[in-house]
């Protein structure tokens, strides 16, 4: 017994599933390549150098970088004209951990990965970056007053060292959250996460010309799709020994949600074949063009359920009222019985049969999904029955 299901009781919802991954310089599943511009035929790991530098400078690092239509890859809104500065920096050399696409899935989940290095932690900004995780600074003290004249700014990061600067000029935007600030003909920008009118503590980050062990210079960047993690500043100095690389891999899994329902009329009438009787079914033998005869089906007739009928006398019919004998207390039962045997047939071996098994069919009629029911469910004539199935793809 087959039925369509229609469509709006079909519900298929995606979701993201995530699967955590580690790595080190032992670690043979990825690959660590070098990137050099300089024009000798170095190799590494069978690539040659020269080669996996152009082939960074022209996808990742061509200058659109931050032109959100053409770029490759994932960037903040911050802009600046300062190459030390930017998001996407790509000197001389570089050094490249490849991850096989069997490891990332759709992609590397943001803000997942990590990059554990000589004691000294890199991290993930979300945007692409990597970047030490001591990227905040509280600027302490701002010396020159009011309005954007000179004066000096004193650091503190977050593990308690202190650094001064003499700036020129400086301007704090309080709508764009960024402080501008003039040292020499450079000039830089930084993002503030949190100020303090009362205290004048503010914590900004991007400090591009302190140290790196304060400023938090980024020193690569991730991109998420092609499972691809750039070293671009001091990579010579980069994955030398005792480094770990950790992520979180991402697949879209799709939760599909089937409602069957069964109507008072459907799926309650039991398949065995001594409960039926068939009646007006007519075949004749038939020549074949090559010859053989075959047995065809002239005329299907009508299937009934067999009905005990008792007359006065005792004497029953064989017409198409022949009981079918089952648990009712060994008794001859037919549809009229239902009440009754409802309370006392357990096993189902009466007329309404008990659902175990679903299968879902696709529209050749082949069998591509079958659900087992924890329990078994009795099919009932007089209200209907619903069932959910729910399966990941």
């Amino acid at each position: 017994m087959l039925k369509r299901i229609p469509k709006s009781d079909i519900s298929i919802r995606p979701f993201k599933a995530y699967k955590e991954w580690s790595f080190d310089q032992s670690s043979t599943e990825v690959s660590i390549l070098e990137a050099n511009n300089a024009s000798s035929d170095l190799t590494t790991n069978g690539f040659p150098k020269n080669a996996v530098y152009g082939q960074l400078r022209a996808q990742f690092y061509n200058g659109n970088e931050d032109n959100p239509f053409i770029r490759t890859g994932h960037k903040s809104n911050v802009y600046t004209i300062i190459d030390i500065a930017k998001e996407r920096y790509l000197s001389g050399t570089a050094k490249v951990i490849s991850i096989p696409n069997i490891y990332i899935g759709e992609g590397i989940k943001k803000k997942s990965l990590t990059l554990f290095e000589n004691n000294t932690l890199f991290s993930d900004d979300g945007n692409g970056n990597l970047f030490d995780a001591r990227d905040e600074i509280i600027i302490s003290l701002i010396n020159n007053g009011e309005g954007a004249s000179a004066g000096s700014l004193i650091f503190n990061d977050i593990v308690g060292n202190t650094y001064s600067a003499v700036i020129d000029s400086f301007f704090f935007d309080i709508e764009t959250k960024e402080i501008e600030f003039n040292i020499g003909s450079n000039q830089y920008t930084a993002l503030v996460a949190t100020f303090d009118v009362e205290t004048g503590l503010m914590i900004a980050d991007n400090f591009t010309f302190l140290p790196e062990e304060a400023s938090g210079i980024k020193i690569g960047n991730i991109f998420y799709n092609q499972g691809l993690v750039t070293l671009t500043r001091d990579s010579n100095t980069r994955l030398l020994s005792n480094w770990d690389l950790a992520y979180k891999s991402t697949q879209t899994i799709y939760e599909n949600e089937y409602l069957l329902i069964v109507n008072e009329d459907e799926f309650n009438v039991s398949q065995n074949p001594s409960a039926v009787i068939e009646s007006g079914r007519e075949t004749a033998y038939v020549t074949n063009t090559d010859g053989k005869i075959q047995k065809v089906t002239t005329n299907t007739g009508v299937k009934y359920i067999r009905k005990a009928f008792t007359l006065e006398n005792g004497t029953g019919s064989l017409d198409y009222t022949y009981t079918y004998t089952g648990s009712v207390g060994n008794k001859k039962a037919g549809f009229e019985h239902w009440d009754l045997s409802g309370s006392i047939d357990t096993t189902g071996s009466f007329l309404a049969p008990f659902i175990t098994t679903i299968g879902l069919y696709d529209d050749n009629c082949d069998l591509v999904a079958v659900a087992k029911l924890p329990q078994p469910i009795k099919s009932e004539p007089d209200i209907p029955v619903n069932f959910i199935v729910r399966f990941d793809t």
